[in-house]
Formats: structure tokens, sequence, C-alpha cells
């Protein structure tokens, strides 16, 4: 028997289920990702409902200063995120601990672009959430 055709077989073989193994965990992290935007996704868009409901009786942009608190509920504290180009709404979420900011742009010919991030607590940081809902 040839020794060296077993051992090149052998790694060969070892080398495929490291790769497969590593490929696991890159599918496991990129599905933890995923549900966790998804969740800060929903949540964000729960928030801006409330907004929305609260701001028939308060026009909150119009004399909100930057950070400043504008509601807050049980589960979450929403505040003022000043931008040049767009409106936008922070929110903390107290259950999960999260920042999320939710923007909004309104172009020409009625472009509206809306906007979802992972952020930290000073809003300023965006990183762009990734989601699995259609909407």
């Amino acid at each position: 028997m040839d020794w060296t055709l077993v051992v090149v077989l052998v790694l060969a073989g070892g080398f495929f289920l490291w790769r497969q193994s590593k490929n696991a965990e890159k599918a496991k992290a990129a599905n933890e990702r995923l549900e966790r935007d998804t969740r800060l996704y929903r949540n964000i868009k729960t928030g801006m409902r409330e907004y929305h409901f609260r701001q028939r009786e308060k026009d909150y942009h119009w004399d909100a200063k930057d950070g400043e608190l504008l509601f807050e509920t049980a589960h979450l504290s929403a505040f003022h995120v000043n931008h040049l180009a767009e409106s936008r709404v922070g929110f903390y979420f107290k259950d999960t601990e999260e920042f999320g900011l939710y923007c909004i742009f309104v172009g020409n010919d009625d472009d509206v672009i809306q906007s979802y991030y992972r952020t930290d607590r000073t809003f300023q940081k965006e990183e762009m959430l990734l989601t699995n809902d259609e909407d």
C-alpha cells in the first residue's frame, strides 16, 4: 500500500472538513446578524408608529434640539437627530439595549427614501441593517 497516497487523502479530507466548518461558522454568524438586524428594524418601525401617533399632538421637528428626548415609553426612548438633508429619529430600545436610527429623505418628484440603521448612543454611527422583511 502506498502510504503517500493515504497521507495525501487524509490531508485533503482534513482540509475540506476544515473549510466546511469555516463556511458553517460564517453562515451561522450571517444568520445571527440577519436575525438581530431584522428585530431592530421591526423595533424601529414600531417606534415610528408610536412617533407618528404622538406627532398628531405635537410637531417634534420644528422645535426639537439635537439629541432631545421626544418621548419615552416602557420599551423605548425616542430622540430628535439633526441632519442637513434628512428627517431623523433615534431610538433606544430598553429591552435589547440597542440604538436604532430612522432616516427619511424627500427629494424632487416626491421621491422618498427611508433608511434604517444600527447606531450608538450619539446617533452618529450608521450601520445599515440587513433584513429579510419585504416592507
